[in-house]
């Protein structure tokens, strides 16, 4: 059987696989995102890599995971927030570059759907993939099907309200979103507001976080250091992500909440924490929540088995 190329296409960095029949990797590239204005050209440059890597081949099928917002019918990213470029028809470009079928999806929910067929949420019917990186999404499997929504972008957990008291402005324009307070890219707009407040000793953590924007590896390094102030943060970051955890299984009802997500997977007992304090929170029974197998090639493994293996809804959007 012909190969199978998976694309996972990031704000910051872009990745391109070949698998094999097997569905292990047969050659991979990484490189940073194009920063074009020209959605076409960055999309070219992708089928480029493709190309290289399948070295004169022809793939059965592509499979992409992106960042969006999509127009899914099209296979096209619309005016991301974080990519130069404003339309990237991918779907058009990379059908005619590589002469195959293309799927494009939003990059979590290709996640979940290789969670589903091939990962943590292998023989469940009810699977969330969630990912705590620069930004924070989910996709989710719900009685056997892949969730899309009417433009592909129907899992914006992200923009969940879990702490409308706080002054914090997510990159959307929203106050108190998830995001806004615990994703890689805008914790530190967290830990400058406890930072304020804050009644105990002058910790380095606390000193850094009064001069400037603090990374989450600046915290998780202190913390675990002992830093006070630093796990008064952690502590607070646990019980944010809490709440949105719950927000998660109230609304999607998972047998599990598979995670992932730089992030994430750089302070898994920050999640082991905030799925303990979920449960103060939920409606509905809670799931077992679990890190991703995959790591960071959870997107891509899932873009793979989205092109060897299709939905049949989005076969009905996208074709055969």
């Amino acid at each position: 059987m012909a190969p199978i190329v998976a694309v996972d296409l990031g704000a910051t960095r872009t990745r391109v696989a070949v698998f094999a029949e097997n569905m292990t990797v047969r050659a991979r590239v990484s490189f940073p995102t194009p920063d074009v204005e020209d959605g076409v050209e960055l999309a070219e440059r992708i089928a480029r890599q493709a190309a290289r890597l399948l070295g004169g081949s022809r793939p059965a099928a592509v499979g992409v995971g992106s960042v969006g917002p999509l127009d899914i019918r099209r296979g096209a990213v619309v005016n991301p927030p974080n990519v130069r470029a404003r339309y990237i028809p991918l779907r058009d470009v990379l059908s005619e570059a590589l002469g195959a079928p293309v799927y494009v999806v939003n990059d979590c929910v290709a996640a979940v759907y290789g969670e589903y067929v091939a990962g943590a949420g292998r023989g469940r019917r009810n699977v969330v993939y969630l990912t705590i990186s620069s930004g924070i999404g989910a996709g989710a499997v719900v009685d056997g099907n892949l969730l899309l929504g009417k433009d592909g972008n129907a899992h914006e957990v992200g923009h969940v309200v879990v702490a409308y008291h706080l002054p914090v402005r997510c990159g959307c324009g929203g106050i108190g979103h998830w995001e806004a307070l615990a994703s890689g890219r805008n914790m530190w707009k967290l830990v400058r507001v406890l930072a304020l407040s804050w009644p105990g000793p002058e910790t380095e953590l606390y000193r850094a976080a009064l001069r400037g924007p603090v990374g989450p590896e600046t915290v998780f390094k202190l913390w675990r250091g002992g830093d006070e102030f630093a796990a008064y943060v952690v502590e607070e970051l646990a019980r944010v992500n809490a709440a949105g955890l719950a927000s998660v299984v109230n609304v999607y009802d998972p047998e599990v909440i598979i995670v992932g997500g730089s992030v994430a997977l750089s302070s898994p007992e920050l999640i082991e924490r905030s799925a303990r304090l979920a449960s103060m929170y939920v409606t509905n029974r809670m799931p077992e929540v679990v890190m991703t197998r995959f790591g960071d090639d959870a997107v891509l493994v899932g873009a793979a088995w989205l092109a060897r293996r299709p939905p049949e809804n989005l076969l009905r959007v996208q074709g055969a």
